[in-house]
């Protein structure tokens, strides 16, 4: 994340002051070097929300390209469909009243200190599934480590171990099947099944595919 924390992008008005992004004339990059945040040209940048619902998702699509590598924008306000297409493409979406150079320090390291923190979270859910007394399989409840970690994804407390950890099977407790376990599992030559237990939560148990 760290080159994504040195660009960002600030939604402006005509005077080049921040705007709402239904009021945006133009944007302009920031991008920080050594010798601190430097900006770019005012580029042109006006919202179509005209027509219907699926018309200004589409337009709001096809302005995303402007951006380039940049994923932070600043507004003072984002709402309704352009918050969803943006939000949905990966964006980060600070809002504010006011900016100034300083802004963009606070945001940086708060992003920074986030990502620190979910990294170092996931390292510890690694560790997280517990072999059950049958060798190589192992028992994972999500249910009980979303409750500890609200804003940890099914996919963030999974996937590191069943990239690198060696298992036979993992049973996985949760309250519904993750929607990525369809597509994400074959991909890493995986499959899964549920098992009933008589009990509200499912239980999911994800082996190897096995070639014949």
């Amino acid at each position: 994340m760290k080159e994504k924390l040195n660009l960002m992008a600030v939604f402006c008005d005509d005077n080049g002051r921040i705007a709402r992004f239904d009021e945006m004339t133009n944007f302009v990059f920031y991008t920080k070097e050594k010798s601190g945040w430097h900006k770019s040209e005012m580029i042109p940048l006006c919202p179509d929300l005209s027509g219907g619902l699926a018309a200004i998702r589409e337009n709001i699509k096809q302005m995303l390209g402007v951006f380039n590598d940049c994923r932070i924008i600043i507004t003072k306000s984002i709402i309704g469909i352009p918050y969803q297409v943006f939000d949905r493409s990966g964006f980060i979406i600070c809002e504010t009243e006011d900016f100034d150079l300083e802004l963009l320090d606070a945001i940086a390291a708060d992003l920074a200190s986030q990502d620190a923190q979910a990294k170092e979270v996931a390292r510890l859910l690694t560790r997280t599934p517990t072999e059950t007394d049958v060798p190589g399989y192992y028992r994972f409840d999500l249910t009980q480590v979303q409750k500890k970690y609200p804003e940890m994804s099914s996919k963030m407390a999974l996937q590191p171990f069943l990239k690198e950890a060696p298992f036979d099977a993992l049973e996985v407790v949760c309250n519904h099947i993750p929607p990525w376990f369809e597509h994400q599992l074959p991909k890493m030559h995986l499959q899964y099944r549920i098992e009933n237990k008589n009990d509200s939560t499912k239980h999911v148990i994800i082996t190897h595919v096995v070639c014949e």
